[in-house]
């Protein structure tokens, strides 16, 4: 009875109002209402937050034919155009649009824009991407679909995304309104006309886009307060960054230089991945050294490797200044002086994590030291000594190495707080067991430094 109550009270407010509360609802959700009452009926079709994704609407599995999917996603592109025929609001917030596979619908599909833009939509969402050549990590897949005319006119679009679509960034002829861009499976190599064209920008993300010519990132977008790369194909040897206001910055991939003119002082994060097998040390350091005000810094075991061939394999170029560290590891012990050499370098850390990555084969060249024994000497770090507070480790199996560093540092870290053990998700209940015994005995004996420390298991 209150339910209906409550339902019918809110039929009772002015339909602007039920629409900007349907506004604030998943599209499917806001959809759904026309079933609750008859003056819901059509009040969905005035939403301003407007998003198709083929995968909500079209069921793919192994036992679909390729004819049965075909119709699913004809009905599901006439349900689009139906929807979109019955609009009857003047503006739209934001409008999403995924479709793989796009070929054979492109009159709808550049129809569909065409409303958006006309209704002055600040959030564009196109997707074009095929999940089957994604899930396969196809590198370059082959462009179905190029953007009309009237994206590279429009003058309201704040947040644009675009993914696996032919799109030319010269093509712009005036100062754009974007604050955030977001590019993948998209060949980019007029990327800088377009930058020069985005005074406002505050976030860039590309994400597996080759020939990307970005030579720089200069002055004229010094509000850039994100900045994150993954998988992509550079088509210049370096970049020049000038980002006085950075506060994000993330790369994946290939090791690719970034020098930095200038960087914020008070970065929020920094996350570090390269995949390379050049002998870089230094000029990671170098990296680092640009991105040291960064209060959770992440690298990657490449790195780890790499910075101990550097010119001072004990310490970075300067203290770094970041709070929480994390390092994907394999902890093997051609890591062990990398890790050391950051948690040296990181004299104000207070959170240390260690994301445990698969096992790999050892290398059978000579470290130049007793990997058992390695974590046994007495060397404490500032941070030990003052500020490290917690420690954790991702993906914990008990390994021998895992319990070697744990043991060490929960021997030297003065302050320490907690150890948090996650477990790899899927972890027997035996093999459970057998890490509760194998913890029991990181405490024993007194060897803790800390009157304070609680070690902890968690079940991912």
């Amino acid at each position: 009875m209150d339910s209906r109550r409550n339902q019918d009270r809110l039929s009772t407010l002015p339909e602007h109002m039920l629409v900007l509360i349907i506004s604030k609802l998943p599209f499917k959700e806001a959809v759904k209402t026309s079933v609750l009452a008859k003056p819901w009926k059509h009040l969905h079709h005035g939403t301003t937050n407007v998003s198709f994704k083929e995968s909500e609407f079209v069921k793919h599995s192994v036992s679909s034919s390729e004819e049965s999917v075909r119709e699913a996603r004809v009905l599901f592109v006439r349900f689009v155009v139906n929807w979109v025929s019955r609009f009857s609001g003047d503006v739209i917030e934001s409008f999403h649009l995924c479709l793989s596979k796009p070929n054979g619908f492109e009159t709808e599909i550049k129809h569909l824009i065409e409303f958006a833009v006309s209704k002055q939509v600040k959030n564009l969402v196109l997707d074009f991407s095929d999940l089957s050549c994604v899930a396969s990590n196809q590198a370059r897949p082959a462009v179905l679909f190029q953007l009309p005319e009237c994206v590279y006119n429009q003058a309201t679009v704040e947040s644009l995304k675009l993914v696996a679509c032919g799109f030319d960034p010269s093509r712009f002829a005036k100062p754009c309104s974007f604050k955030s861009l977001c590019f993948g499976w998209i060949k980019l190599g007029e990327i800088m006309t377009l930058l020069s064209k985005s005074p406002l920008l505050e976030s860039l993300t590309i994400q597996n886009c080759w020939n990307l010519g970005l030579e720089s990132i200069t002055g004229d977008n010094n509000r850039l307060r994100e900045l994150v790369f993954e998988n992509c194909d550079f088509a210049t040897e370096y970049t020049l960054l000038d980002l006085p206001s950075i506060q994000i910055f993330k790369y994946s991939g290939t090791f690719h230089y970034f020098q930095f003119l200038r960087v914020n002082r008070r970065m929020e994060e920094a996350y570090l991945d390269f995949e390379s097998d050049d002998e870089i040390g230094t000029l990671l350091c170098d990296l680092l050294y640009d991105l040291l005000s960064a209060r959770k810094l992440t690298v990657c075991p490449f790195l780890i490797k790499a910075i101990k061939d550097s010119d001072d394999p004990v310490r970075l170029n300067a203290p770094m200044e970041t709070r929480h560290l994390v390092i994907k590891t394999s902890l093997t012990p051609d890591e062990f002086v990398g890790i050391r050499l950051m948690i040296n370098s990181c004299p104000e850390l207070e959170t240390l994590t260690f994301q445990m990555l698969p096992h790999v084969s050892v290398s059978r060249t000579n470290p130049g030291f007793n990997p058992k024994s390695y974590w046994a000497y007495p060397i404490i770090h500032k941070c030990l000594k003052e500020t490290l507070k917690v420690v954790e480790v991702r993906n914990f199996t008990g390994g021998t190495y895992e319990l070697v560093m744990l043991r060490y540092l929960i021997r030297s870290g003065r302050v320490l707080e907690r150890v948090d053990l996650y477990l790899p998700v899927g972890t027997s209940e035996s093999e459970k067991t057998l890490v509760r015994a194998t913890m029991k005995t990181l405490g024993d004996e007194g060897v803790a430094s800390s009157k304070r420390l609680w070690i902890r298991q968690h079940d991912s």
